[in-house]
């Protein structure tokens, strides 16, 4: 099964060593996922993924790395006092979902695992990595053609005192998340960060409906 590897990312580190992460020269570690800095225009710009071979491409859009081969990291890091015990998922966001199901579905070799309806038009489908999922969201919210890497979400080992060690500049309170039994909180735009980043608790074993 297909792995992810690394995000890249525009913008700098400084906001992402704010928040508490450790970052080394242009990386950050999100658990076994390297967040790589360009240090240009802002956002995820692109993402490295295991293959059986090496290439650059796209995948409806999205500028692509498949690599055979990539240095292994520890499977957990840190974030201010508390273990990031791994990346839940990252965020697509589409104008034609079975576009760009599809795209994901035929360069990476993942099928779709379930459809969500949000309602108002807004529906999610979901992917499996080895290591994380990719979420694919689509609906009249998205006014961008084309897809592109949206955001991601981290699990960490005790949400709620990480949120009582930053305080409520930094991420929102804690609430109910759409899986059973988890929480989830965001970082305030106002960090500075420039990628919507969210942390939740860890998954409740046979309540993840994803």
């Amino acid at each position: 099964m297909a792995r992810l590897f690394a995000l890249h990312a525009g913008g700098q580190r400084s906001p992402w060593q704010s928040i508490g992460l450790t970052c080394d020269d242009a990386t950050c570690l999100l658990s076994d996922v390297l967040l790589l800095f360009s240090g240009n225009d802002a956002g995820l710009t692109g993402w490295t993924i295991s293959s059986d071979k090496d290439d650059v491409v796209s995948v409806d859009g999205i500028p692509t790395t498949l690599v055979s081969q990539f240095p292994s990291h520890p499977i957990h890091s840190s974030i201010g006092s508390q273990r990031i015990v791994g990346l839940d998922h990252v965020v697509v966001n589409t104008d034609d979902i079975d576009r760009t199901c599809s795209a994901i579905t035929e360069v990476l070799g993942v099928e779709v695992r379930r459809e969500r309806q949000l309602g108002n038009g807004a529906v999610q489908r979901f992917h499996k990595l080895e290591n994380t999922i990719i979420e694919v969201v689509s609906g009249p919210h998205v006014t961008t053609p084309g897809a592109s890497l949206w955001g991601m979400v981290v699990s960490v080992d005790d949400l709620f005192d990480y949120c009582e060690e930053v305080g409520d500049v930094v991420t929102s309170p804690p609430k109910k998340a759409t899986q059973p039994g988890r929480y989830i909180s965001t970082v305030r735009s106002s960090v500075g960060l420039n990628i919507p980043f969210a942390l939740m608790t860890p998954h409740v074993s046979g309540m993840d409906t994803r």
